[in-house]
């Protein structure tokens, strides 16, 4: 069974359960907006059925839902922020909107931001950036949370460490979304609540057997594959080492503060490609370089080569045009907290 949701009555509808909770109004309807517009782009686990989650940690005290961040470091191009535990899809947001202007003014900016909670999937963010003809970068690690090995490794360490950036072309932007590991701790979740198996081994036991159930990596200590598997895993462990030294180490919030809850370290830079050869070039250049690549041979005649973020587009146009389709269980995850907060559902 699934149903069709309308976005709009969703989003008042998600708004609705934060300001019940207490939250500000902004950061109620930011982190609504996100969490709405990744189910539009097709990446469910990181939609609305993380309610529960943040739910919890609202009322846990893990998450704060009023006040201020607070900077810490401002150099002009550089900026460092405390986040305060507050909503992560918050800080995320006003961390990007914040690297744009002073990409503007300095043709680059970064933005650390450390002791955040949770900012759901990372390429919600990126349209609104992109279309301002700015190259977007999110990089993030959870330094309270282990559930990928390093290469080579049997115990847990290290976290999926996603990462995601945007261009633009001539045509549709290029949306990356991708992480250091083959899956993700979401997508885990997510199969164990739908008792699915994965059609492949991304995973090992706690004694290093590879496996595909995902019960193993939350109930026995079994971990997360780094990206490239037991052949080629020293990429993805690299690509973990490197995403955790921009996020944690220049934010000063790593692994060895000992984080029990959840809390964030977060990397966002913000490149306006007028403060090099210009965006025209720019956008040139990588229109071209778009074309090679969605002509290229294909493997499969009846599947062309498609460009990250195509799909994600694709969706979401027709999220915006005949709703968003949701599961059975997370209808039922819906209408658990409607019936909570005592709130008609949709």
């Amino acid at each position: 069974m699934s149903r069709i949701i309308i976005q709009s009555k969703l989003k008042k509808f998600c708004t609705s359960i934060f300001k019940k909770l207490g939250m500000d109004y902004e950061k109620a309807k930011d982190t609504s907006e996100v969490l709405v517009e990744a189910d539009m782009m097709g990446h469910s686990t990181h939609g609305v059925r993380l309610l529960p989650l943040y739910i919890k940690d609202i009322e846990a005290g893990n998450m704060n839902i009023t006040g201020n961040q607070t900077i810490i470091n401002d150099t002009g191009s550089c900026i460092t922020i405390d986040g305060e535990k507050l909503p992560g899809i918050w800080l995320t947001k006003r961390g990007l909107k914040l690297s744009s202007e002073r990409a503007k003014i300095h043709g680059v900016s970064t933005v650390l931001i450390k002791n955040s909670h949770h900012n759901g999937a990372l390429v919600a963010y990126l349209l609104p950036i992109v279309e301002q003809g700015l190259v977007p970068m999110i990089k993030c690690s959870v330094p309270s949370s282990a559930t990928v090995a390093p290469f080579g490794g049997t115990k847990a360490l290290l976290t999926p460490d996603p990462m995601a950036l945007a261009f633009p072309t001539n045509y549709e932007p290029v949306l990356i979304d991708i992480s250091a590991s083959i899956t993700t701790n979401n997508m885990i979740a997510d199969k164990i609540v739908k008792k699915e198996m994965f059609d492949f081994n991304c995973l090992l036991t706690r004694d290093g057997i590879p496996t595909n159930d995902p019960k193993e990596v939350f109930e026995n200590d079994g971990t997360v594959m780094p990206l490239g598997g037991l052949e080629y895993g020293h990429k993805g462990f690299g690509l973990a080492l490197g995403i955790e030294a921009l996020s944690q180490g220049l934010s000063g919030s790593g692994r060895s503060r000992k984080l029990k809850s959840m809390n964030l370290s977060i990397y966002i830079q913000v490149i306006d490609p007028e403060a090099f050869a210009g965006l025209k070039a720019f956008k040139n250049e990588m229109s071209f370089l778009y074309n090679e690549c969605v002509n290229n041979p294909p493997i499969n005649k009846n599947s062309k080569v498609r460009m990250p973020g195509q799909k994600a587009l694709l969706n979401r146009k027709e999220a915006i045009q005949n709703g968003i389709k949701f599961s059975k269980q997370t209808l039922m995850t819906l209408d658990d907290i409607s019936r909570k907060f005592d709130l008609v559902f949709l």
